[in-house]
């Protein structure tokens, strides 16, 4: 424990006016209200605590209830939040040791304070903060740790609204910084305990039910409560996090769906349970039913920010390409990505595919799109293909930053492109997502009848395969065995997965988190595996009429 608390005070930012969910400040959680507990945890070891809050009058609840509860309050700028910290370190030495909290993160305590002034100290750095990575800990499990001198440096030197609100960034590009790993209180990093939704809230108000003491409760007793949470992870982060992909909420797909396309509500919660998990992206597209809409209402409420969106430009026609004049051609790109951003409640799209890659021979449909990118309703231009002749085309094209690709454990056809993949990921950041790893289910199926339709006619010897390697390499199952062959090919950055249950994610997930197969495993399904004509891993090319 630090013994000299008083050359050390914590700064705790608080307001009201929050865009997601307002007011939380003054949310019960154990009885008290969300601010009076995370100032109280804070100071449980002896240190001084001081709540910033606005000069604003819609901060003059918080300041009354922080009154009530006789909690120190500093009241500045609303919006340069950067500024309320400087003005509230008037008359405290340079030196003086001064911790960021938020009051939307209410579990760090004391002894998280303690560990990190410990390690501030030994490590001479000017900044000292945590990352879910390198730290491993919980996702609001956090806290910065740097100088007066620094916050008043900071002050003078910045005038970027994103430095005044976001406090540090200046300190970070100038400053010498460090990274809290604790000794203690490790793990769980794929475990969100910040509270910036209404669904964060009732899930991080739940850890604290039971506590007798909630003010001193230690952060690994409140953790060790996280199966109580109304969302919370099953497994820990994966190093490749899994594209989850929607065209089951929109559409009847996949060749042995038998149950239509996902109810509304069971979308919702696999997409939230999915975002929960860590995944990455959701995969959608225009063409793709409701699944845009339903996306669209699962991410209201916070869900949004946590999680990045690749759609598809709607798949125009010949007659679209060979009879629109040059402007409706443009409207038509620019009208599907505008619908799109309506349909998925948002501003901006990270991603915008392009269904056919034969779209980017198109001067119209590409000079709109970059257009489209340049005034930033799109983040990234991505391409779809089918075949190696596409993949090649469209690794030449320096602007597309995400390609998707079909693949799976017995399709051969790219073997002869791997290292032009690898190339292009290596000079210029592409990124590979995998679709199909179980050729819409077709690899998990023995119908008979669903292989004849596929036109596969050795579907006996790929079966008999599947179940001898799935044993003999230890696998729970065929469907575990082929998504961990795609994610484990290391020119892959992530599989795209559709599912249709709750329970149907998390199978899915278990194969995701998995250690990577080891190349001894990759050579043999690859040496082994039974050859299977091109044609027929292509879904188009299927004759559902056999």
């Amino acid at each position: 424990m630090i013994q000299n608390k008083q050359s050390s005070l914590v700064l705790l930012q608080s307001r009201l006016s929050s865009n997601r969910l307002p007011c939380k400040a003054l949310l019960p959680v154990s009885g008290l209200p969300m601010v009076v507990l995370a100032a109280k945890r804070a100071a449980n070891t002896g240190r001084k605590v001081i709540v910033l809050t606005s000069e604003d009058q819609t901060d003059d609840a918080i300041c009354e209830v922080l009154d009530d509860f006789k909690i120190d309050f500093f009241r500045g700028s609303l919006n340069d939040v950067l500024k309320r910290f400087n003005d509230a370190l008037i008359g405290f030495k340079d030196n003086t040791k001064v911790f960021r909290l938020t009051a939307d993160n209410v579990l760090p305590d004391g002894a998280l304070l303690d560990e990190m002034e410990a390690a501030f100290i030994a490590s001479g750095a000017d900044i000292m903060g945590c990352d879910p990575e390198k730290s491993m800990l919980p996702y609001g499990v956090s806290a910065e740790l740097t100088t007066a001198r620094w916050i008043r440096a900071a002050h003078k030197n910045v005038s970027n609204s994103y430095d005044k609100e976001h406090v540090t960034p200046y300190i970070y590009r100038n400053g010498v910084s460090d990274i809290l790993v604790p000794h203690k209180l490790t793990g769980h990093k794929n475990l969100r305990v910040t509270i910036d939704s209404f669904d964060d809230y009732i899930s991080v108000k739940s850890l604290f039910d039971g506590a007798k003491d909630s003010i001193n409760a230690e952060i690994e007793s409140l953790i060790s409560n996280y199966q109580n949470m109304k969302y919370h992870p099953f497994f820990e982060a994966s190093t490749k996090p899994m594209t989850l992909g929607g065209a089951q909420f929109g559409l009847h797909y996949g060749i042995t769906n038998t149950a239509g396309k996902v109810p509304k509500s069971d979308s919702i919660q696999i997409i939230r349970h999915a975002i929960t998990e860590g995944i990455k992206y959701i995969d959608t597209a225009a063409a793709y039913g409701e699944s845009e809409k339903i996306i669209g209402e699962a991410l209201r409420a916070g869900w949004s920010d946590r999680v990045k969106i690749i759609t598809k430009l709607l798949p125009l026609g010949e007659d679209d390409l060979n009879q629109s004049t040059d402007a409706i051609l443009s409207f038509q790109v620019r009208n599907s990505i505008l619908k799109s951003c309506i349909n998925l409640n948002t501003a901006q799209i990270d991603t915008l595919m392009l269904h056919r890659a034969e779209h980017l021979k198109n001067d119209v449909i590409f000079n709109e799109l970059l257009k489209i990118k340049e005034e930033g309703l799109i983040q990234n231009i991505g391409a779809s293909v089918q075949s190696p002749q596409e993949l090649k085309f469209v690794l030449s094209n320096k602007d597309v930053s995400i390609i998707q690709m079909p693949y799976n454990i017995i399709d051969n056809r790219w073997d002869s492109i791997i290292d032009e993949i690898q190339n292009a990921r290596e000079k210029r950041g592409l990124i590979i997502h995998a679709r199909s790893a179980l050729l819409q289910g077709l690899l998990c199926s023995e119908d008979k009848k669903k292989w004849d339709i596929a036109q596969i006619k050795n579907s006996k010897e790929i079966i008999s395969w599947l179940n001898k390697k799935y044993k003999e390499h230890e696998k729970i199952s065929i469907s575990d065995l082929c998504i961990g062959y795609v994610n484990s090919q290391d020119w892959i950055d992530s599989v795209v997965i559709g599912v249709d249950s709750i329970d149907n994610l998390l199978l899915n997930l278990k194969s995701i988190s998995k250690e990577s197969m080891k190349r001894e495993m990759l050579n043999d399904l690859v040496a082994s595996r039974p050859i299977v004509n091109s044609d027929s891993l292509d879904p188009s090319n299927w004759k559902y009429n056999v």
